[in-house]
């Protein structure tokens, strides 16, 4: 039995795609005997989430992040450390803890320098990953659609028939705290759309323009629901026929149920991976979400509502391209199986 220590964050400002792909992830492990523990902030929602898959959970120590990750290491006697984080380390803590332990370091989806010291590397099909310098990088890097990681969910609806649905429904999301406010921004620009449809509108528990999203969907002239803080994402995305929404880990997730989509993008980084999708065949990216006016949204909106046989080639495309298995190649790729 492996012992697998996963190290994290969650929070408001950055949100929860980090947690929920490293969940999914320690879903496949614990299918293999392996003992998970979670290394994470003091978030309550995050810490209720991860309960749910009855992990244990160390909080992270905000006086000194360092020596505390180095005692959980210890505490869990991992064998395995998986980093899906962005700050507090860098490349020099992770050689003193390779020095100091025999652990595997696995690395998901991470542009810092400390993915040079990792044992495994996995990214998605980005750009950027040939524009990084891999010099002295002596670990197994592995990048494309094949290694996206999703919940098992996705994979119960990917290969059920779409619903005929009799008026187009649109699928809205902008991640489960939506830091930026960009579910309002789409919000405001379907009005504009003039065609006959219903936005079915996601938000997290931690979402933080509420009161701008209701005051804009007071005056909205079409029909919306709003769903907050779901279990059953993939049933959702699953019923829509297009999805506009902030580019992030739902952009996989609604091309594995073969849900075409409209990306707005929170930075230049986010927007160069959307342009990979639509390079795929399967998204329409329009950039950065500041540098993009309401009628770009709805111009977009509107060339895949009247045009289905344009929905279903980008379905299928996104289908192809996404099986939803990158979870359980992971697992088996680090275990050595």
């Amino acid at each position: 039995m492996k012992n697998v220590l996963f190290r994290c964050n969650a929070s408001r400002a950055i949100g929860f795609g980090h947690l929920v792909r490293c969940l999914a992830l320690a879903q496949e492990f614990k299918k293999r005997d392996c003992q998970i523990t979670f290394a994470v902030n003091k978030n309550l929602k995050a810490i209720k989430l991860i309960q749910k898959g009855q992990y244990t959970i160390i909080e992270k120590d905000e006086k000194n992040s360092k020596q505390w990750l180095i005692d959980t290491i210890e505490k869990s006697k991992a064998d395995i450390l998986v980093l899906d984080i962005r700050d507090e380390l860098d490349k020099e803590i992770l050689v003193e803890i390779k020095q100091k332990f025999n652990i595997k370091i696995v690395s998901i989806d991470d542009p810092q320098d400390k993915r040079l010291v990792c044992d495994y590397v996995f990214y998605p099909p980005v750009f950027q990953v040939r524009h990084l310098s891999w010099e002295g990088f002596k670990g197994k890097l592995y990048s494309g659609f094949e290694w996206v990681i999703l919940r098992d969910q996705f994979l119960q609806y990917k290969n059920k028939p779409k619903p005929l649905n009799k008026k187009l429904k649109i699928f809205v999301a902008a991640g489960a705290s939506d830091p930026k406010c960009i579910t309002p921004l789409i919000a405001k620009a379907l009005n504009n759309l003039n065609v006959e449809f219903e936005a079915l509108i996601v938000i997290g528990a931690l979402f933080s323009c509420k009161k701008n999203l209701d005051m804009i969907l007071k005056k909205a002239n079409y029909d919306y629901k709003v769903f907050q803080n779901v279990d059953n994402m993939a049933e959702i995305m699953h019923m829509c026929d297009f999805a506009i929404c902030s580019f992030g880990t739902s952009a996989y997730e609604l091309a594995c149920v073969g849900v075409p989509a409209i990306y707005l993008c929170i930075s230049k980084d986010h927007s160069l991976s959307a342009s990979m999708l639509e390079k795929s065949g399967f998204a329409i990216n329009l950039g950065e979400y500041d540098k993009t006016d309401l009628e770009e949204i709805t111009k977009a909106a509107l060339k895949l509502s009247k045009n289905a046989d344009l929905r279903y080639k980008m379905a299928q495309t996104a289908k192809d391209c996404i099986d939803g298995l990158g979870a359980f190649r992971i697992a088996k790729e680090v275990l050595g199986e």
